[in-house]
């Protein structure tokens, strides 16, 4: 009976400190982006997009690049060790991978920003809209690529050629795991939804999503790891 209790209460405990990791590590997240939360509800206001609007949003967002890296960052290290100090952990890692993520996010920004225009552009033109796969396509390997930058910048010290060659690498031979991501994140999206939670959502959302991928892109690291073979080249 002991034993069950004390299993019980450590369950109970440790269930509770993911709570709380998740949900500080997304309060420091979303603080860290409060010029995007209010173009986002600006444009829910505003109701039509444009191009003026897509550029601004486009703007508003860079900021999300390095607390994206520090936020996966955290939950790579909670899928490893199983224990982190958020608030430690998570600023330690922005200043470390600032200037790298913000170079990463940024040009994915850019790219993201034309196509998006690009895609406006041919579906306000009916006899373009077969080209419009183009854009797409664009988009999705922006989106894709992302998915395996920013969590090996939040685990190594890495030149920026290695960073995205390597980012190329598994992206053709771990694809499934931005399908799956994607998948998980509208998934989830839609349970909140459905369950009347959609004010809750924002405070566990992109914590749960990040830990999601680091668990899923683990063995991609741990790859990585033993090719580089080096300590040093670790964030954490």
């Amino acid at each position: 009976m002991s034993k069950k209790r004390e299993f019980n209460d450590g369950f109970i405990v440790k269930f509770f400190n993911y709570v709380w990791w998740f949900l500080l590590a997304n309060f420091y997240f979303w603080i860290l982006n409060i010029p995007f939360i209010f173009v986002v509800l600006g444009l829910t206001n505003y109701g039509t997009i444009d191009v003026y609007m897509i550029i601004i949003l486009m703007l508003s967002s860079i900021p999300i690049g390095p607390a994206l890296t520090a936020l996966l960052s955290i939950m790579g290290k909670l899928t490893r060790e199983g224990d982190i100090d958020v608030t430690k952990d998570f600023f330690e890692a922005y200043k470390v991978n600032f200037l790298d993520s913000l170079f990463f996010w940024t040009l994915g920004i850019i790219f993201l920003t034309l196509a998006w225009i690009e895609l406006l552009y041919f579906n306000n033109n009916f006899s373009l809209t077969l080209v419009k796969i183009i854009p797409v396509i664009v988009i999705f390997i922006c989106i894709s690529i992302w998915f395996h930058i920013f969590p090996i910048l939040s685990r190594f010290y890495l030149k920026k050629k290695e960073i995205f060659a390597l980012s190329l690498m598994y992206l053709i031979k771990k694809i499934y795991v931005c399908i799956i991501s994607i998948a998980a994140a509208f998934i989830i999206w839609n349970i909140f939804i459905k369950i009347k939670f959609i004010v809750i959502l924002p405070l566990f959302f992109v914590s749960i999503i990040c830990y999601l991928i680091m668990l899923m892109e683990k063995s991609m690291l741990l790859d990585i790891e033993e090719k580089y073979n080096n300590k040093d080249a670790e964030v954490q």
